[in-house]
This record gives C-alpha cells, structure tokens and sequence, in this order.
C-alpha cells in the first residue's frame, strides 16, 4: 500500500514539474499560477517523503 502511495507520488511530482516548468516559461516565476503550482508540488515532495519514512521505519 506505502509502496503504490509512493509511485503514484512519484507519477504526480513529474507532472507537476513539467507543468511548473512550462508555466514559468511562460510567464514569470513570481507569478500566482506558478507559485500555486510550486506549493502543490512541495506538498507533494514532503508527501514522499513521508512515504519514504514510513517505508524505511517498518
């Protein structure tokens, strides 16, 4: 269950990468889409990581 947790972790932090990275190219990196985007995609990390601690605590 952790496990399937982390990779479908891993598939979202990709997608919003690519999506932070085409939307800062497109407009600033201080804009409110980017910023927003940037926040899921840190809560999502620190999500992993979590994960990833649980995995290795067990």
């Amino acid at each position: 269950m952790i496990l399937r947790e982390a990779l479908d972790l891993s598939k979202s932090i990709a997608n919003y990468r690519l999506d932070m990275y085409e939307l800062a190219r497109n407009k600033s990196f201080s804009d409110p889409d980017v910023i927003k985007v940037s926040q899921q995609l840190d809560s999502k990390i620190l999500a992993i990581q979590k994960s990833i601690h649980e995995l290795r605590s067990s």
